[in-house]
């Protein structure tokens, strides 16, 4: 049974607020795949999930989401893995490679950082992905909260990512992501030297509340090399600050689906903090009337309002949401 109900609520919000700004094709640069099988933990990890379906999600459900979710557009997207303490990484892998590679995607590995280089090789040869996905809750520095980009991926798997022309999907670790002057610092030494490694900031440098946006992009170089990508975020302040001083056709669209943002509420800010903020956590005195959407629709939305807000033009439009990845990942879908 499919967990996706799409209510008048959703359509109301769809048809005003996203679908205007949506162009014919589509390109997702964030979303998992997962299989319960490779998670012993799963149930207790992805607690907040109400429906135990969605703790195994191949192609063809996330497909029914895309289609459920943004109907009039073909959407297309780059898979990665579910990153959890206890993933059975090279399974999950495996799996990974094989759904994403029937329906022509690109994909990711998730990678560890105690991974050899001779390893990570073998796998890159084997599998053939096109990015690698390390994640702080990998990290060995004895805090993850306080991990070094380098703690996430080391410089030994980088090398492979400079020699393999790979990305990497960066969810940066430390209170201010993106904003961290060290992170800053890693970031503008490691896009020179790994120049052919293409370096993706996920959840825009993981900067979900203006200031650390703002802080962020007062020194983020641009670089042909470096990216950021707009999942999970659902901040309008972020938005406008990285539309209007970050180089548009350095922009991915993604959504985070399914778990992290497949459910009804929002991400918000809690003064300089952000939480996930679900529709059973907020009481409505007076009988006022549950009107929530999904977490992804409030993402769209304000990535979209600020897009009009910005001026984007209908090309920048269109890069955001789909050329920007298809150069990316020389993905030959239609582009016009």
């Amino acid at each position: 049974m499919s967990p996706i109900e799409i209510t008048e609520h959703d359509r109301t919000i769809y048809e005003n607020e996203i679908k205007p700004y949506l162009p014919k094709h589509v390109f997702d640069a964030h979303v998992h795949l997962i299989a319960s099988r490779f998670h012993p933990n799963i149930k207790e990890t992805l607690a907040f999930v109400k429906d135990p379906t969605m703790n195994d999600v191949d192609c063809a459900s996330l497909q029914e989401w895309w289609s459920a979710l943004l109907p009039d557009s073909t959407v297309a997207g780059m898979m990665m893995g579910f990153p959890t303490t206890d993933v059975d990484m090279a399974q999950e892998n495996a799996y990974v490679a094989e759904q994403s590679k029937a329906e022509g995607y690109p994909f990711a590995l998730l990678t560890h950082p105690t991974t050899s280089a001779e390893d990570l090789e073998a796998e890159i040869k084997r599998l053939r992905p096109s990015v690698l996905k390390p994640y702080l809750i990998f990290a060995q520095n004895g805090d993850t909260a306080m991990a070094a980009i380098t703690d996430l991926i080391p410089e030994h798997q980088l090398a492979l990512a400079d020699q393999y022309g790979l990305a990497i999907m960066l969810h940066v670790s430390k209170p201010q992501g993106m904003a961290d002057a060290d992170n800053l610092t890693d970031i503008t030494r490691l896009i020179k030297e790994f120049p052919k490694a293409q370096f993706i900031l996920a959840h825009c440098g993981r900067c979900f509340i203006p200031p650390n946006m703002e802080k962020t992009l007062d020194q983020l170089p641009v670089a042909d090399n470096l990216w950021l990508d707009t999942s999970a975020v659902c901040d309008l302040g972020v938005f406008i600050e990285l539309l209007n001083r970050y180089d548009r056709s350095r922009i991915l669209f993604g959504t985070d689906l399914v778990s992290p943002t497949a459910f009804r509420g929002n991400y918000i800010r809690m003064g300089m903090s952000w939480h996930a903020c679900t529709a059973d956590m907020v009481t409505r005195p007076g009988g006022m009337p549950d009107k929530t959407t999904y977490a992804v629709y409030e993402g769209l939305s304000s990535l979209c309002r600020a897009m009009r807000l910005s001026g984007c033009s209908e090309d920048d439009r269109l890069d955001i949401f789909y050329r920007n990845a298809c150069k990316l990942y020389n993905y030959s879908g239609d582009a016009s």
